[in-house]
């Protein structure tokens, strides 16, 4: 069941939004005057297959952000690209819709639209080197990565990778169509209010205290 609603809310996504979605793409070569669609290799672990994520591009490339990419190590806050995002990109991601082209990957069976953030794979490499529990922890993660899910609306990146591991597994043993349910209507709340917070464009945020007992108690 969740597969055939992943391939028909994603087939309207694309079929119903294509002009909207061209028009995005144009808008944003404008802004970047660069290929406004990118793919970057992202993964839930190392060991669960990698799969060729399609991205509206947010971020100007410069000789910079190459230096940055190999330097930066806190891969949820990375607010040293901020000046190579343009206003509108940054609005992009501040609403989430430069994530839009996934519903490809949706269709292609590789993801699905709620489940674990899929990261890519020099990040997952840092959480494997620098917190070797964690990344363990989240190998046993059996979800398809999702375009949307419990961490991305509900959690802290100011909690650091501890609380999207444990956001993860409450997903993984909570997982259900009234829980998804809830994290589309959220999301389209966040998506409306342009209210993301992604790794560039961070503001803190009070977490929610029921939020916080789910994460606590996913151990």
């Amino acid at each position: 069941m969740k597969r055939i609603l992943d391939v028909l809310i994603s087939l309207f996504i694309i079929v119903a939004g294509f002009a909207i979605i061209f028009l995005i793409i144009l808008v944003d070569f404008i802004f970047t005057k660069q290929f406004p669609v990118i793919f970057q290799k992202r993964s839930v672990s190392l060991n669960n297959g990698v799969i060729n994520l399609y991205k509206i591009r947010t971020i100007k490339r410069h000789s910079e952000t190459s230096k940055l990419k190999r330097l930066s190590s806190n891969i949820l806050k990375k607010e040293d690209y901020k000046k190579y995002v343009p206003a509108f990109c940054k609005w992009l991601r501040k609403s989430g819709i430069d994530e839009i082209l996934q519903s490809i990957n949706v269709l292609k069976g590789e993801m699905s639209l709620v489940g674990p953030r899929p990261l890519l794979l020099e990040d997952l490499e840092i959480i494997n080197e620098k917190y070797p529990d964690l990344y363990k922890r989240r190998i046993k993660i059996n979800a398809l990565p999702g375009i949307t899910g419990y961490w991305q609306v509900y959690g802290d990146r100011e909690k650091g990778i501890k609380n999207l591991v444990e956001c993860d597994e409450f997903y993984e043993r909570n997982k259900s169509h009234l829980l998804d349910l809830k994290i589309i209507v959220k999301t389209f709340f966040v998506m409306l209010t342009a209210s993301h917070s992604d790794a560039i464009n961070f503001k803190k945020e009070k977490t929610k205290k029921y939020n916080v007992k789910l994460a606590d108690n996913s151990r």
